[in-house]
């Protein structure tokens, strides 16, 4: 069993009073523990002091806090602070996509280690997260930050410490008991077929027509339609596969393999649509002959008239001038693809199609995105079975024909001693 105790340093150079007596009561120092915590490799006893707590009470949780650390095997990081920590978390992530290390940097750098980042690892608790997020949730200038950066804040957070954990640097993750802010579900805004119709034939000739177009009916993600290649598309079969996504980060564009593994999938498409992108492999071509040398070499199926790779950015601010423009509601370009999945549904398409053509993992994910199609949906399907059994002559003329042709076959009289 570890020992330790707690014990008060005393002052060497007591204060005197006037009269050049001893002051007793200010010869006494801060409070201190020690810890005798095995044996080195030499067999000489390992001990661990630590000093510096104002009261007896103090130094006694100090105590107990490192017995426990040396039970659970946690190893002593005493000048680690959480700022330190989370930059040598984030280096050590050597297989996050691109996008994400971004997220993570920035909830890092903007609001962890500013709040955060001078208390030692050790010593984080709870409450010094409560309190962030307090702080985070009033604002500074009346700009309070909203609930769901505080859970994506949260979530880098809990995750890192869930990493100092594994690797016992603290026995536990206080990351684990902070009470988030609430976050209101944005109301999903979607598109009627006729709303869906006039967008995509009014700007059907115009250069990014028909990537709205795959948008709307194949319900790909922008990063999945711009990282869409050529060698992806089966033109005769009428259907491409996802298998890369072209994102925005702080160098720039960059090509990427699909959001989740469910996202690597093969979508069928429409023969109207698949018409449309033989039309425009042919003119494509036309344009990187007319460039000669200066266009640039890659397999993309949507590009600038250079061949460069289109900017994330650029698509979604022409899609709301395009919207504009024709009259329609504002929607997100990513609520087009809400759209897709909203009409599919609502067509009596199964929900399971949905979601595997939309990429997701489960189609829990999809239930849970589209709850306002999900009843509309239930009630159809309950309409249908209630128009089976209900009372209607039909029905009535249907049973009546299903019990003349069931008694038809029966026997009108049964032979003497014939067991029925």
């Amino acid at each position: 069993m570890r020992k330790g105790s707690v014990f008060q340093r005393h002052i060497r150079s007591c204060p005197r009073d006037a009269s050049g007596r001893l002051m007793a009561h200010k010869c006494r120092g801060p409070w201190s523990y020690y810890l005798l915590a095995g044996r080195r490799a030499d067999g000489s006893r390992r001990q661990i002091t630590r000093s510096g707590f104002a009261t007896k009470r103090v130094a006694q949780v100090g105590l107990q806090e490192a017995l426990a650390r040396e039970d659970a095997g946690v190893a002593e990081v005493h000048g680690l602070t959480v700022g330190d920590f989370l930059d040598q978390w984030l280096n050590g992530k050597r297989s996050l996509r691109p996008t994400t290390r971004d997220g993570y940097r920035l909830d890092i750098e903007r609001h962890l280690i500013p709040a955060l980042g001078s208390i030692r690892l050790a010593d984080l608790r709870p409450h010094h997260i409560d309190q962030l997020y307090s702080e985070l949730l009033k604002g500074a200038a009346g700009h309070p930050t909203t609930p769901s950066v505080i859970r994506h804040t949260h979530t880098t957070l809990r995750s890192a410490l869930g990493t100092a954990v594994r690797r016992r640097l603290i026995p536990w993750n206080p990351a684990q008991h902070v009470e988030l802010p609430e976050e209101g579900r944005r109301a999903t805004t979607v598109w009627t077929p006729a709303e869906v119709n006039q967008f995509l034939r009014l700007h059907e000739g115009h250069r990014l027509g028909l990537l709205y177009r795959l948008v709307a009916v194949a319900g790909l993600r922008r990063g999945e339609v711009l990282g869409l290649h050529w060698s992806d598309v089966d033109l005769a079969a009428g259907a491409f596969t996802v298998r890369w996504q072209l994102v925005n980060t702080r160098s720039g564009p960059s090509l990427g393999p699909p959001k989740t593994r469910s996202g690597a999938r093969v979508v069928a498409l429409d023969a109207g649509t698949t018409a449309a992108l033989a039309k425009h492999k042919a003119e494509q071509a036309k344009e990187r002959v007319a460039w000669g040398d200066a266009v640039v070499e890659n397999d993309l199926v949507f590009t600038r008239e250079n061949s460069e790779p289109l900017r994330p950015e650029y698509v979604t601010h022409a899609f709301r001038r395009l919207a504009a423009n024709a009259g329609l509601p504002p929607i997100r370009l990513h609520d087009l693809r809400h759209t897709n999945a909203s009409l599919a549904l609502a067509a009596g398409v199964p929900l399971k199609v949905v979601s595997q053509r939309l990429g997701h993992s489960s189609t829990a994910i999809t239930s849970n995105l589209y709850t306002h199609v999900i009843p509309s949906v239930a009630r159809d399907a309950a309409d249908l079975i209630a128009a089976l059994v209900a009372d209607s002559p039909r029905a009535r003329a249907d049973n009546g024909s299903r019990r003349v042709s069931s008694e038809s076959l029966a026997p009108t009289t049964e032979p003497p001693g014939k067991e029925t």
